[in-house]
C-alpha cells in the first residue's frame, strides 16, 4: 500500500499521548537516515538523547547533542534535525504545551518565558525528563511520571529559563501577520502563493523574503507545516489517512505521506496507530 511505501526499516518514531497536566504528547524515536525539514511546535519540546550524535539547526545557529544531553526548543523556534554520528540516532522527546507548562509553573518560575540554551548536559535534568517520558509512555506510574515533570520543568526553567518572551507571528511584520492568518484559515483548500500574496499586501518575491527572515521557513514550507499539524489531529480522531489527505489539501496520499514523514518521522498510518 503506498501508505507505507516511504516508511525505511531502519527509522521508526513511535507517539503516544499523555494526560498528564491536561496533555503532553511523547516520542519514541530511533532514526539511521531520517532527517526532519525545517519546522516549528506550538510546544516546548525537550528531546532526551540516549545514543549518537544529532546535528541540528535552531533559528540561524547549528548544534551538537550527544548521549546525555538535552535539547530544548522554544515554542515556535523553527528547527531541523538528523543522525551526524553514530550507528544510530535514539532519543526520547516530550511535547509540552504552554497551558501545561504555566499549571507546572505556577507555584515556582512562573515569570519564565523560554529556555536559554538549545543543548543542556545536566544530569540531574536528563534523569527526570527520561523517567518522566518513559513512565507515561508506558502508560506506567501516573503520579511517578507527573512527580517527575514537574520535578524537570521546574528546574529547567529555574537554572536555564528566562523572562525575555517567546517570540512569535504576531511579532512579525503585518504582512507576515496577514499572510499567517490567511495560511491557518485557508491550509486546506487549494490555494497558492499567490492568494497568500494577496492576502498580504505585498509582492510573493518581498513576502517570501519576510517569512524567511522572521520565520525561517518560506510561505509553503509554512503552509504545509499548518497541514501536517491539521492532519494530526484528524488522524488522532480515526479519520482514514487517504480522506485525511484529502481533506487538508494535499493532492494525494503518497505526497501527503511524503511530507508527513518529512515533518514527524514516521507516516500517517503509524502514527494513527501509535496514538489510539
Amino acid at each position: 500500500m503506498a501508505t507505507f511505501q516511504f516508511e525505511s526499516p531502519l527509522d521508526r518514531a513511535t507517539f503516544r499521548s499523555s494526560p498528564m497536566f491536561g496533555g503532553i504528547d511523547l516520542m519514541s524515536a530511533r532514526f539511521v537516515r531520517h532527517s526532519f525539514a525545517p519546522h516549528s511546535h506550538d510546544e516546548l519540546m525537550i528531546g532526551v538523547m540516549h545514543a549518537g550524535v544529532k546535528s541540528f539547526r535552531c533559528g540561524s545557529a547549528r548544534a551538537h547533542a550527544a548521549p546525555g544531553d538535552l535539547v530544548v526548543v522554544n515554542p515556535g523556534e523553527m528547527h531541523t534535525g538528523e543522525r551526524e554520528r553514530g550507528r544510530e540516532l535514539a532519543y526520547a522527546a516530550l511535547y509540552v504545551p504552554v497551558p501545561a507548562l504555566a499549571s507546572m509553573l505556577a507555584r515556582s518560575r512562573g515569570d519564565c518565558s523560554i529556555i536559554e540554551k538549545t543543548v543542556i548536559d545536566d544530569p540531574d535534568l536528563w534523569h527526570w525528563f527520561d523517567q518522566a517520558q518513559g513512565l507515561a509512555m508506558a502508560g506506567l506510574d501516573t503520579a511517578g511520571a507527573e512527580e517527575a515533570m514537574i520535578c524537570g520543568i521546574s528546574l529547567l526553567f529555574e537554572r536555564y529559563g528566562s523572562s525575555e518572551p517567546i517570540q512569535t507571528e504576531a511579532s512579525c511584520p503585518k504582512a507576515v501577520d496577514r499572510a499567517v492568518e490567511f495560511l491557518h484559515a485557508r491550509a486546506c483548500d487549494h490555494i497558492n502563493l499567490e492568494d497568500a500574496s494577496r492576502a498580504s499586501g505585498v509582492g510573493l518575491f518581498h513576502l517570501i523574503r519576510l517569512f524567511q527572515k522572521h520565520l525561517g521557513l518560506t510561505p509553503y514550507s509554512y503552509l504545509t507545516q499548518v497541514r501536517i499539524a491539521k492532519s494530526r489531529q484528524l488522524l488522532r480522531l480515526g479519520e482514514p489517512v487517504a480522506q485525511v489527505a484529502l481533506d487538508v489539501g494535499f493532492a494525494d496520499q503518497a505526497h501527503f505521506t511524503k511530507r508527513f514523514k518529512q515533518f514527524t518521522g514516521t507516516t500517517p498510518a503509524l502514527y494513527a496507530r501509535s496514538m489510539q
